[in-house]
């Protein structure tokens, strides 16, 4: 009858359909002569022999019933909406495809979690968990805290924003509800938030398969749940993987958000960018990376519209005039662009020079002030604008006044196909950037203004003081590091990462799409602006890492698609050849899948060596991952990532001190505890339950303070401390231990050598033996 199908237009129906539904691709971007998007399926539909045993099981069971089906498809009768289905257990291919994400998820899951107290609390470390700890307290009385003359937790710059010790204080509160020991205050609990967030960027590209791939996913997944940097920074109770995990969810939801068009990828993204922005004021840098490229691609989307060779004869045209004049005008803002860059840095280094000078540091100060108070009164009225402006949108659609649905104004003149970027600003709904704009500010008011007791300086201060507090440190330059660091601290680590990261480079160069170049673009606008940006320390190299790890999953993709695709064939082709014999003797039909194009020699030679590097450049960076997070963790001397840190030693002294305050006080942490200032962090926090702390050790306390049992100090006051209480002059026992330790900093450059054009005045003292001696003797 019309409109039945064969078992095998059916089989081949449904195959075809399956593979265009699961293997969507990325808009190329337009007008870059000779490329192509991916020529192989990025997701692969199961193995012929589960189409085998699958397709036969299907057709067998509605062969009786195909035609009254196919036949009441051409009546002309209504059709009842299907309705919503209830929960239905995954299916097994679903099963499969989600199976090597989970359990990659798991592995950086344990990898992070795994003995994550162990460590001691790096001095950083001490200090976010020390004002979570206050900032707990200070919301057991949340009321107190609207009194301007209690002592509370407020926005600091100088500790980074607010999220991590709004959500480290959550953490406490709920362990201490679990029954956590120490009464849920701990160094486990405190980079719980650390690994959890680290654990969510294994997960995150899991979103990116549109873009990267089914395989592509993967791997970047893997790459991240395996990094050195990764890991061991996000077991590592500091701002930066915070950071890292909202950029990610950031890109991640815009990227969806220009594919789908929903407006809960829209509201993420906002959220995610005003969580970055309250975790860490590095987040200006990543404003002005994806803001740029995102000019730079507006500037060729803008460019596409007009045609350029269409005006001269194609047969005397030269090869190299472009079709559309995107080109010109991305080559014309990028000459902007660059001049504008230029001036910056020079009027932003010239600005950071004349604030930190003592004597205009004043008039700074008092002119920030001012910019605090304008930005707190001028709020109040854009919301009462965008208010008025909501209102009457919605007054016009109650009473039918909004135009009809589709493209106005503007719009019309874009290329939906083409410039897909101006057409999602264009056309996007009002609902979806009112809703954005209202969950980021409202995330940022909660945060800065610390649940709203110190919403005036909160405000002020989030908006402005870190902002200015970061221009001042220009000239700091902590850490003092050369240019060269990460170019020297990445690679030492990142092995897989660094090699097919540079691979990702060139194939996003080769075969570009939108993704790819803002992939290739963040990397090493990253790079650039990290290496000149004054303050260089290890936890930096995670938003260097982070986009080059994702280029080396699209760098490592092809070869592993092509091997598995070889692996497949073979296993195909096996399976064909027996079955065919099997249903002969049992007389049964027979459907043969259609054999897998075969891979040709040298492109199968050249994806098994490119395997086969990845897994000898694997095998150091897992190496290296399980030494600095588990082996060397707190031994700065063996590692170049461990910085400042805090050595176990201090849990010998901690170790003392509880044993003498059992000893003389039965364990009620009063045993009188002496602390010079140079020694306040990390034992700050180690002496937190201790009642009879005396900070700043011994000015800072009574004269009765200089008979206390305990004492400590830290390494600049360390041979005074000595000789004044210890020896034959005083009546205490010296103990030496280390309390942190430092990598060879021998790297840096020579001192500058005073010349007759030169005198080295300005020039930073950097004390070390140049990369080349340095190397080698190591």
């Amino acid at each position: 009858m019309q409109g039945c199908l064969s078992k095998e237009a059916l089989l081949k129906s449904y195959e075809t359909g399956s593979r265009e539904k699961i293997n969507p691709t990325e808009e190329p971007l337009a007008d870059i002569p000779g490329r192509g998007e991916e020529e192989y399926a990025v997701e692969e539909s199961p193995t012929a022999a589960n189409y085998t045993e699958e397709k036969l099981s299907h057709v067998g069971v509605e062969e009786e019933s195909s035609e009254e089906i196919f036949t009441a498809s051409h009546e002309e009768e209504p059709v009842e909406r299907p309705r919503r289905r209830g929960f239905s257990p995954p299916s097994r291919e679903q099963i499969f495809n989600w199976a090597p994400f989970w359990g990659v998820i798991l592995l950086g899951a344990v990898l992070r979690f795994w003995g994550l107290g162990d460590k001691p609390l790096h001095h950083d470390e001490s200090l976010h968990a020390y004002f979570s700890l206050q900032l707990m307290h200070n919301m057991e009385n949340w009321i107190s805290c609207f009194n301007p003359n209690n002592s509370c937790y407020h926005y600091d710059p100088l500790l980074h924003g607010p999220f991590q010790f709004h959500f480290i204080a959550l953490v406490y509160k709920i362990s201490q509800l679990l029954g956590a020991s120490d009464n849920g205050v701990n160094t486990t609990t405190v980079r719980i938030l650390a690994a959890t967030l680290g654990t969510l960027i294994v997960a995150l590209p899991y979103f990116l398969r549109d873009y990267l791939g089914k395989w592509g996913a993967w791997l970047a997944c893997f790459l991240l749940a395996v990094s050195p940097s990764m890991v061991y920074f996000s077991r590592f109770a500091r701002e930066d993987i915070y950071m890292a995990c909202f950029t990610l969810l950031l890109v991640v939801s815009v990227a969806r958000y220009v594919r789908d068009r929903q407006m809960r990828w829209l509201i993420l993204a906002a959220v995610a960018f005003s969580l970055s922005y309250a975790t860490k004021e590095a987040t200006f840098l990543t404003v002005a990376v994806f803001g740029s490229f995102f000019a730079g691609l507006i500037a060729w989307e803008l460019g596409l519209k007009w045609p350029v060779r269409s005006r001269v004869s194609p047969e005397t045209s030269p090869w190299y005039i472009p079709r559309t004049a995107a080109p010109i005008t991305l080559l014309a803002y990028l000459l902007v662009a660059g001049l504008a860059a230029k001036v910056f840095f020079a009027w932003l280094k010239a600005l950071s020079i004349y604030v930190t000078d003592p004597k205009n540091t004043p008039a700074a100060d008092l002119y920030v002030q001012g910019l605090k108070d304008k930005t707190v009164a001028i709020v109040p009225w854009i919301g009462i604008i965008l208010g008025i402006y909501v209102l009457s949108i919605l007054g016009r659609e109650m009473f039918g006044k909004l135009p009809p649905p589709g493209r106005h104004g503007l719009a019309t003149r874009i290329d939906p196909k083409q410039q897909r970027l101006l057409d999602t600003i264009l056309t996007m709904p009002w609902t979806h950037w009112f809703f954005a704009v209202l969950c980021a500010w409202a995330v940022f008011l909660v945060l800065f203004t610390v649940l709203f007791t110190n919403i005036r300086g909160g405000i002020g201060d989030g908006i402005w003081q870190g902002l200015y507090y970061w221009i001042q440190q220009q000239q700091v330059a902590r850490g003092a590091q050369p240019w060269y660091y990460y170019l020297l601290l990445i690679p030492l680590y990142e092995q897989i990462g660094v090699v097919f990261g540079l691979v990702g480079v060139i194939r996003c160069i080769v075969r570009p799409t939108r993704f790819r170049l803002f992939l290739a673009y963040w990397f090493v606008g990253n790079l650039f602006l990290y290496s000149w940006a004054a303050e260089k320390m290890p936890w930096l190299m995670i938003h260097i890492t982070m986009p080059m790890l994702l280029l080396a999953a699209i760098g490592l993709e092809p070869a592993v698609v092509t091997v598995v695709n070889m692996a497949k064939s073979r296993l195909t082709r096996t399976v064909s050849e027996e079955e065919p014999r099997e249903a002969r003797s049992e007389s049964l039909p027979v459907i043969v899948p259609q054999p897998r194009p075969r891979v040709g020699v040298l492109a199968g030679a050249t994806a098994i060596v490119g395997v086969v590097l990845a897994v000898l450049l694997l095998l150091p960076t897992l190496h290296n991952m399980y030494e600095v997070s588990y082996v060397h963790a707190a031994d700065g001397p063996h590692e170049m990532m461990v910085y400042v840190q805090t050595t176990t030693d201090v849990n010998t002294v901690m170790a003392k001190v509880d044993a003498l305050d059992q000893k003389m006080y039965g364990g009620k942490h009063l045993l009188p505890i002496g602390l010079m200032n140079d020694a306040t962090w990390p034992f700050a926090w180690y002496v937190r339950d201790y009642t009879n702390v005396c900070f700043n050790y011994p000015d800072g306390c009574a004269a009765s303070a200089r008979t206390y049992p305990v004492i400590i100090t830290g390494g600049d006051n360390l041979y005074t401390a000595e000789s004044q209480y210890a020896g034959n002059k005083g009546n205490y026992v010296f103990h030496q231990y280390h309390m942190r330790t430092w990598w060879d900093e021998g790297y840096k450059p020579p001192p500058c050598q005073p010349t007759k054009t030169d005198n080295c005045a300005g020039q930073p003292t950097w004390g070390g033996v140049g990369v080349g001696l340095w190397l080698s003797y190591g």
